[in-house]
């Protein structure tokens, strides 16, 4: 999402943004938590004031774009601290010390294992309220979470395949999220046929060898899952560098790797596999468990003994000669 009259280096970068209709948007930061000292939870606060403006908002899947005639400022927060928060917000805003010409915002989330769903609403101590008077009663968020009091449960069942497909936010993803999605979704189909056959004998102690750039996972991931705003090359080269680090990787050139590929499964405790490389019945966490700990070992001396004890073998750098 660019300004409306964009200058050199004037980008605003917020998480999301989401245009509701020609009269009506959202620009959402998602934060957290904010400073202790007073000084600094200001200067932090007063930071979202870049969003305090007109802005061009993507219209459509081509570069339609409009300025909603009003935008609010939607600032999401963890449930332990958006009270807290908001009260402090609020503080400053009587003190004169931060205004706002649109308004800002804050909703609180939280996950409940129990229920296995995400939980948002707004928090009651603030003062603001969402203006989309101009939208229909049913999508109004300032009747569903303002006059309603009630909030909004989302299970992850019914994002996740946007999530699959789209990026939602801006924020880069950890290189070990990166790394889980590359290892179950896009290096199978970087082998040849024959590298296949070896994959699927599902044996983790058997490497192959992939040789490959940034540049061509890049395309590789968007072929697969089109994501408009994600910056791949970035994250993917933070994803190999961390598979260089874990001894699973060796840098060749500059954005040019050999990767250690691995069919891990019977080191999950699979009972089975798909054979064609589709991973997605598997457990994600178990393969970034799997994957973190040999990051953090970071093993690279190729002599190092195997473990003694009754287990899996210590990870050892695959490129060390």
């Amino acid at each position: 999402m660019l300004p409306a009259a964009p200058s050199p280096g004037s980008a605003k970068t917020p998480d999301f943004s989401v245009l509701l209709s020609d009269s009506y948007g959202l620009v959402a930061d998602i934060k957290r938590g904010f400073p202790l000292d007073d000084e600094d939870f200001l200067r932090a606060v007063t930071n979202l004031q870049k969003y305090d403006r007109p802005l061009n908002f993507r219209a459509g899947r081509g570069n339609e774009s409009a300025v909603p005639t009003d935008q609010d400022i939607l600032l999401i927060l963890p449930l332990r601290d958006a009270n807290e928060i908001v009260t402090r917000i609020e503080k400053q805003k009587k003190e004169g010390n931060l205004k706002f010409e649109r308004n800002l915002v804050v909703l609180e989330w939280h996950w409940d294992s129990d229920r296995n769903e995400y939980l948002f609403r707004k928090v009651a101590a603030q003062t603001a309220e969402f203006r989309d008077g101009a939208l229909p009663d049913e999508i109004r968020l300032s009747k569903i979470l303002g006059e309603q009091a009630a909030s909004i449960k989302i299970t992850p069942d019914k994002i996740k395949s946007i999530k699959a497909i789209w990026q939602f936010c801006n924020d880069a993803p950890p290189p070990i999220y990166t790394l889980v999605f590359l290892w179950t979704k896009i290096f199978y189909h970087l082998l040849d046929p024959q590298q296949r056959e070896i994959w699927r004998k599902r044996d983790p102690r058997t490497t192959i060898y992939v040789e490959l750039t940034t540049q061509r996972l890049t395309k590789e991931i968007q072929s697969r899952y089109q994501f408009r705003w994600g910056h791949w090359t970035d994250w993917a080269r933070d994803a190999l560098d961390a598979l260089v680090q874990a001894g699973l990787a060796r840098k060749t050139a500059q954005d040019s790797y050999v990767v250690g590929y691995r069919n891990l499964v019977r080191e999950l405790g699979e009972p089975s596999h798909p054979s064609m490389g589709r991973e997605s019945g598997l457990r994600h966490n178990e393969y970034a468990r799997i994957l973190a700990s040999y990051i953090c070992r970071g093993v690279s001396s190729a002599d190092e003994a195997e473990q003694s004890a009754p287990g899996p073998p210590i990870q050892k750098n695959l490129f060390t000669k």
